[in-house]
């Protein structure tokens, strides 16, 4: 029957993890058809707050009903149309017991009985978070929103074997994406963390926001030319001008020169030589990697970060003519 126990939760973590059909805009995602964004997509993680232990005081808060919770949600999904607010002893039935509404029957059809057996939670490995994430850029800035976050729970066998994670209930939610934090609310840092995003890899359902077809860096491009942010070369962590940004890059990382040749064409258009702008072009940046402190407001029961870096990724190329990984050879402080 453990075994049964075992299966049963898995079946319901698969069944949870299916998004709703795509029901854009919700009501967290609807400010994004405001003139000043110009780019915004979905970027979920899943991050561990260990110390402290944010599912751990997020399920205390919600034991002790401070807080409100309800079954996983997913972006973009109905579910986040209308969020339904369900008691813990409900999201556990569903999530924890989902064997207790169905009925068992032995080899001769007659109905079993079954013996129920509680999903004890470890919390001493219930750290792990799953986080919605929407980055945007608004006049300029890049920033982050939280609009709610997800726990799970290990999914360990009666020998003691570790199956995975299965998401628990979702909290934190949060509709106001500009929301300004007043510094009387109690505010805990929960960490650091290092995320890195291949820029041709978000998904397309994860994309609210794209003007003119442009992708993140390439949106951010002409502001770093603007010297809107403090640009750094990785190679040396000295501050460059946007006079500097292409000589130094392209002295530094020999960029394939592929990238910059422009065919010049006789009468007959023939391609007879090749011109060369060494002017870097935000195509040639691949991935990023965003730096950002994350915080707990007690308060208001809501999950937020600042954005302190980001690194820009793209392949350099040896003298040889082949591309090493992808590197990062600027850093942008905000």
């Amino acid at each position: 029957m453990k075994k049964l126990t075992v299966i049963l939760l898995l079946l319901s973590k698969i069944s949870f993890a299916q998004p709703g059909s795509q029901q854009k805009p919700t009501q967290f995602d609807k400010f994004i058809i405001k003139p000043e964004i110009e780019w915004a997509a979905y970027i979920n993680d899943r991050i561990i707050f260990a110390n402290p232990s944010l599912n751990k005081l997020l399920l205390l808060r919600l034991d002790k009903d401070e807080v409100k919770a309800a079954l996983p949600v997913w972006n973009g999904s109905s579910e986040a149309v209308e969020i339904r607010y369900l008691a813990k002893s409900i999201i556990d039935t569903a999530v924890l017991f989902p064997h207790n509404t169905l009925a068992m029957f032995d080899s001769l059809g007659n109905q079993a009985k079954v013996e129920i057996i509680p999903y004890k939670l470890d919390t001493a490995t219930f750290t792990l978070t799953d986080i919605t994430q929407i980055l945007y850029i608004e006049n300029n800035q890049l920033k982050s929103y939280i609009p709610w976050v997800t726990t799970t729970i290990p999914v360990i066998t009666s020998n003691g074997i570790f199956l995975g994670n299965a998401v628990y209930f979702s909290i934190c939610f949060h509709s106001t994406y500009n929301y300004q934090l007043s510094k009387k609310n109690r505010i805990s840092f929960l960490s650091q963390t290092k995320k890195k995003i291949s820029i041709d890899s978000i998904d397309s359902n994860d994309k609210l926001k794209e003007l003119y077809g442009r992708n993140l860096v390439q949106t951010l491009w002409p502001y770093i030319l603007e010297n809107k942010f403090q640009i750094f070369s990785v190679k040396n962590n000295i501050r460059l001008t946007p006079e500097e940004i292409n000589t130094s890059l392209v002295n530094d990382i020999k960029i394939n020169e592929t990238d910059y040749s422009f065919p010049v064409y006789d009468s007959a258009e023939n391609i007879i030589s090749y011109n060369y702008s060494w002017a870097l072009s935000p195509k040639v940046f691949t991935e990023v990697e965003l730096t950002q402190d994350w915080y707990y407001d007690h308060t208001n029961n809501i999950v937020f970060n600042k954005i302190r870096e980001m690194y820009l990724y793209t392949k350099v190329w040896t003298m040889r003519g082949e591309a090493k990984e992808a590197s990062p050879i600027l850093k942008i402080v905000f």
